[in-house]
């Protein structure tokens, strides 16, 4: 009983300073194990609590909660009996506004489907390896169509290269990413398009964490 008191009291505050506003953030962990972060601005108001929480069945939670004591929004993280992930976005009043399910095949490729409030696929994304060892990463849309897809292989040289095609199989860029004579990384984009295309997939490596 003393441990679970100790927990309940147990917290770690900070002062953030942004933009020469300061505000406070407190950490506490309750008797069910469950991590409350609450954030505060200079006159002590509660702006914001996220809280993180697992179940016995090792699903994951986080709730944040607004000034008012509303919940704002959740996410739950949660895994199948076949291992498959699964991350569900609820609004404030616990309905779901968007899921990503994650599975991998018998040959370890990797699929996100991303579906929204209603459980409609608008978009998936893969992940696999061809028979050359190169990554792949391939983009659909809501009908299952190709929208893009990331090849990256490695030359003779050991340079990394990643090229980005269409829907229809066209080449729009690619990056070939190799060191100088002193060892410094060089980035060499070569494209067709545009500017604003380029700075379109560009954005689209950073999203899906392959840039």
């Amino acid at each position: 009983m003393k441990l679970k008191i100790f927990l309940s009291l147990l917290f770690l505050s900070l002062t953030v300073v942004v933009n020469a506003q300061t505000y406070y953030i407190s950490k506490t962990v309750n008797i069910f194990g469950d991590t409350i972060i609450t954030y505060k601005d200079q006159s002590g108001r509660e702006i914001k609590s996220v809280k993180k929480s697992k179940d016995i069945f090792g699903n994951e939670t986080t709730s944040i909660t607004g000034a008012n004591g509303q919940e704002i929004k959740s996410v739950k993280k949660s895994k199948d009996i076949f291992g498959n992930e699964a991350v569900s976005i609820y609004d404030g009043q616990g309905q779901t506004t968007a899921t990503i399910k994650t599975s991998t095949d018998i040959f370890g490729n990797e699929t996100k489907r991303i579906t929204d409030a209603n459980g409609q696929e608008i978009r998936s994304i893969k992940r696999s390896t061809d028979i050359f060892g190169n990554k792949i990463i391939t983009i659909y849309d809501a009908k299952g169509q190709t929208d893009a897809a990331i090849k990256t292989s490695t030359d003779i040289l050991g340079d990394e290269i990643k090229s980005i095609t269409d829907q229809n199989g066209q080449e729009v860029l690619s990056i070939k990413k190799s060191k100088d004579v002193f060892g410094n990384s060089v980035h060499s984009v070569k494209s067709d398009k545009n500017a604003e295309s380029i700075s379109v997939f560009m954005k689209l490596l950073r999203k899906i964490g392959c840039e």
